[in-house]
């Protein structure tokens, strides 16, 4: 049989090795500075065996004719996770042919691809690993130093396609690859985790597949999470140390739009995703979403549907809205549309002479909104904080409204039951020498009668009253 006919297996339930998910085994870029040999990532983590914060450490060399590996050649090696996967994890070294790789990963089957296959392997074998504390070993339960190369060897056929397609009998033209004992032996304890591989291929963004796989992975505790947002980015993402938070906010925002609009991250405002705790430190929160039905499909259908002719009747043409549409998250579009409609209302100059041009450019680039606009989520966002700020502040008046009105019925029973206790005589006695003790203002008072007079002589009783009982207590 051909093989370009034959239809992609489904990798929906891929897998994924845990210590392979924690920490970057590659840059986020596709190119690098070809003097660069070595990367570091590292953080701290609680060690429940030790009961203390640890730091841990991955160093990656690499060797000089083919330097340290890319995103891409991250991809490769997950896709040789899935060929494992594919057979049961049941040996070390695993047969596969490069067609067969090229056509799990998703990528076009030309020349191109077989030659990036080749180079990224030959890169692999160059990269050495040395996990300071940093490798969990599933079946001791705890961190260990381990050094290695995630493969031991590679055999590849040469010709293997034109080959298998002129014998039509594959698995003679096959190649091998070997993983290192160290990594076997993880797969071998069940530290794998499951990875929908599919939604991986979906993604665009370097950086949103690996925030995608480290999150997936944390998010089988809870679906919440938050993180100290340089760690995350330098030790978890690969971000360049070199970024400020500005910048690393910056290269996140995209990043994690993809995963909303995707459906793996719950959509939260800036304010909420990004928190400051102190000068210089800010922290980062995820929270997974839920999966997506039928029903939330067709919802999302009927939006860009809506997101198209919103961007039409503002000017832009229909090929390029379904562009726009089709290639760039919808939270992005419709913050765009609000500040192209916000800028329009004030007649600002960088959109009199061009709007559609200023909306396609601000979609198409990363046009931060002016300083002083606000989107309508964030004036809702603001005008919600400004009711449940006011909520609280209503019921904390109340608290303190029905206590000080427990004090006084407090106040007015304990005097009540003082008079009561008394006799006739006693009680006529005391009454005469707590009204002869009322200050002055008080006396007039009483004088001048009415409503007010017997409302002052029974503050003057009551104080009278209270004032025994202290007495008495102290006695």
């Amino acid at each position: 049989m051909n093989e370009e006919l034959e239809e992609p297996p489904r990798q929906s339930d891929g897998k994924d090795e845990m210590n392979l998910a924690e920490f970057p085994l590659s840059a986020i870029a596709d190119r690098l500075d070809p003097e660069q040999k070595t990367m570091v990532f590292e953080d701290r983590v609680w060690d429940r065996n030790r009961g203390e914060m640890v730091p841990r450490q991955l160093l990656i060399t690499a060797a000089d004719a083919y330097g340290l590996p890319t995103a891409r050649d991250d991809e490769v090696i997950l896709g040789l996770v899935q060929l494992s996967r594919l057979q049961g994890f049941s040996s070390r070294t695993v047969t596969f042919t490069r067609y067969q790789l090229i056509q799990l990963l998703g990528w076009r089957p030309e020349g191109k691809s077989y030659e990036r296959i080749e180079k990224s392997l030959n890169r692999w074998m160059g990269v050495t690993l040395y996990y300071q504390n940093a490798w969990w070993d599933r079946k001791n339960e705890c961190w260990v130093d381990e050094k290695f190369h995630l493969l031991d060897n590679v055999t590849l056929v040469d010709r293997e396609r034109r080959a298998a397609q002129r014998a039509g009998q594959t698995e003679l033209f096959q190649s091998t690859f070997s993983w290192n004992e160290v990594v076997f032996r993880s797969f071998s304890a069940g530290n794998l985790k499951s990875l929908d591989f599919d939604f991986y291929k979906r993604l665009d963004s370097p950086v949103a597949k690996r925030l995608y796989r480290f999150l997936d992975k944390r998010f089988f505790h809870r679906t919440l999470w938050e993180f100290h947002l340089q760690e995350l980015c330098w030790a978890h993402v690969g971000l360049a140390r070199s970024y400020d938070t500005a910048n690393l906010k910056r290269k996140l925002r995209p990043a994690i739009a993809e995963l909303e609009s995707k459906g793996f991250l719950t959509p939260l405002t800036d304010e909420v995703r990004f928190r400051r705790v102190s000068c210089g430190e800010w922290r980062v929160a995820f929270e997974r979403s839920r999966p997506h039905s039928a029903d939330k499909r067709t919802t999302d259908v009927a939006a860009n549907e809506n997101l198209r002719q919103a961007l039409v009747q503002r000017g832009v043409t229909p090929s390029t809205s379904s562009d726009l549409v089709r290639e760039f998250p919808s939270e992005k579009i419709e913050q765009q549309l609000e500040v192209l409609d916000w800028l329009v209302a004030r007649k600002d100059p960088r959109v009199e002479r061009n709007p559609p041009g200023y909306l396609v450019s601000a979609i198409r680039g990363e046009y931060v909104a002016p300083r002083e606009f606000k989107s309508r989520q964030q004036v809702a966002d603001a005008a919600a904080r400004a009711k449940a700020a006011e909520d609280r502040r209503q019921a904390q008046l109340e608290k303190e409204r029905q206590r000080e009105e427990g004090r006084l019925a407090a106040r007015r029973d304990a005097a009540s039951s003082f008079w009561a206790s008394l006799s006739d005589e006693e009680r006529s006695h005391l009454e005469h020498e707590a009204l002869a003790s009322a200050g002055l203002f008080e006396q007039r008072l009483l004088r001048e009668g009415g409503s007010l007079a017997e409302a002052t002589r029974q503050k003057i009783l009551e104080d009278f009253a209270l004032r025994s009982l202290e007495a008495t207590a102290w006695d």
